[in-house]
């Protein structure tokens, strides 16, 4: 709904009137939707860094007996 434009009250009220609760079973408000969006935004960033595959190569490697 975010990213369709609808701000953190509209979505909170949208949210209210469907008859879903928080995990808390509390109504929501523009802070906590703000809050939930922001920690699964930050979520989402860190599993693409911990799943993103880096090239691997060995430069400049020599045995010496």
């Amino acid at each position: 709904m975010r990213k369709e434009g609808m701000g953190y009250r509209r979505i909170s009220d949208f949210l209210n009137k469907s008859g879903i609760k928080t995990q808390t079973d509390k109504t929501w408000s523009n802070s906590k939707v703000h809050g939930n969006l922001k920690r699964m935004q930050e979520r989402e960033e860190r599993v693409a860094f911990r799943n993103k595959n880096y090239p691997s190569y060995i430069s400049g490697f020599t045995i010496k007996v």
